[in-house]
């Protein structure tokens, strides 16, 4: 609560902040859902989910380039 700050307007602080907080689970409910539903269908057309290892990378490390100190002064 701010200085001047009533205990009724600290309440409606917290109601709102409440209220965002649901309608953000609501989101995130409706979010996993279609994405569960994305999943079903892809599974149920033929598509298959692979597991990769921890230690695979997309883009392999590549040799640091040693340019430095190449440019003239």
């Amino acid at each position: 609560m701010h200085m001047f700050e009533t205990e009724v307007e600290a309440k409606k602080k917290v109601t709102k902040k409440d209220e965002a907080e649901a309608l953000s689970l609501l989101d995130r409910e409706e979010v996993r859902t279609q994405l569960m539903n994305d999943v079903e269908a892809f599974l149920n057309g033929g598509g298959q989910v692979t597991q990769v290892d921890n230690n695979v990378r997309a883009d392999p490390p590549r040799k640091p380039s040693m340019s430095y100190g190449s440019a003239p002064i």
